[in-house]
């Protein structure tokens, strides 16, 4: 951890972050060996649900979570093995991904008037947003959608964590200049928080398509090899501030990327259109807030 505690983002060049990053302590090993396990074309149910039995916790939040509101299914699932059958591979790895994330922050402390219940809000909100507007747009990476949406401002936490200093100056410019979090970040630093989240989740095994997408939803004209993601989430951080369901800290965008719109084939009158839905589907996304509470 020393190497954080000597430096400022000031000072940090994105070529040292994949350094950097290995002094952060990982997420715990049952979880890497999921994610590994899940990307395995020949895994089976048994093999899933036997290694998620072995942690008694995860298994019990990811039993709460399938049986909430938020995946609306009619019936109890009481175990792993049925709830991997029911929602799928997919679905259970985008549940232990959120939960992995949130236990890692579930300690973090309020700063510079930085509300953390309000920050969550904004990440499900975008991760709901991305969920309704995939469907629009249909898009077939829906699930992943979701976990982008989720994760997209995690960088932001590990800017809190281990450079608070320049967190809080961040806040503060943010705040009596009128500016984005990212428009304060380019202003100030040779690094942004999409950066680090990139470098972050690399490091943690998280999938590619997640990874890249993240890194570029400030920029998603440059997203390559995940156009569609990268579009999806930028488009849906926009939508959540236009409904008052942005992040807290900066001041909201002005305007929507005309290319991330395009990608997806919607307008922006079109994403309006979507408020309603997205307030409704929200109230059952927000269970997830019990996983940090």
């Amino acid at each position: 951890m020393a190497v954080f505690l000597n430096k400022s983002l000031m000072d940090v060049h994105p070529r040292e972050l994949a350094g950097m990053v290995r002094d952060i302590p990982t997420l715990p090993i049952i979880y890497q060996q999921l994610f590994q396990l899940m990307q395995d074309p020949e895994v089976s149910v048994p093999h899933v649900s036997d290694l998620m039995a072995q942690d008694q916790a995860l298994s019990a939040k990811i039993l709460h979570l399938v049986n909430s509101a938020f995946y609306g299914y009619n019936k109890q699932i009481k175990t792993i093995s049925r709830a991997v059958v029911i929602l799928g591979f997919r679905a259970v790895r985008s549940a232990a991904l959120a939960i992995s994330v949130f236990d890692y922050f579930k300690d973090e402390g309020e700063s510079s008037g930085i509300n953390m219940k309000d920050f969550w809000i904004h990440s499900i909100a975008v991760a709901t947003t991305c969920k309704v507007l995939a469907e629009k747009a249909k898009l077939t990476q829906q699930e992943e959608a979701f976990v982008v949406g989720l994760l997209h401002d995690v960088g932001k936490l590990i800017e809190k964590r281990y450079f608070a200093n320049d967190f809080d100056d961040l806040c503060r410019a943010a705040q009596e200049q009128h500016l984005t979090w990212y428009g304060g970040e380019q202003l100030l630093f040779q690094i942004n928080h999409a950066i680090i989240g990139k470098a972050v989740f690399r490091a943690w095994d998280f999938p590619a398509n997640v990874v890249d997408a993240i890194h570029y939803h400030h920029e998603p004209e440059k997203a390559g090899t995940v156009p569609q993601l990268a579009a999806l989430v930028h488009v849906a951080d926009y939508v959540s501030y236009q409904m008052r369901l942005g992040a807290p800290g900066g001041y909201p965008p002005t305007e929507c990327s005309s290319a991330a719109l395009k990608v997806l084939g919607l307008t922006e009158e079109q994403t309006v259109e979507c408020h309603e839905q997205i307030r409704t589907e929200l109230e059952s996304s927000l269970e997830i807030l019990k996983l940090v509470e």
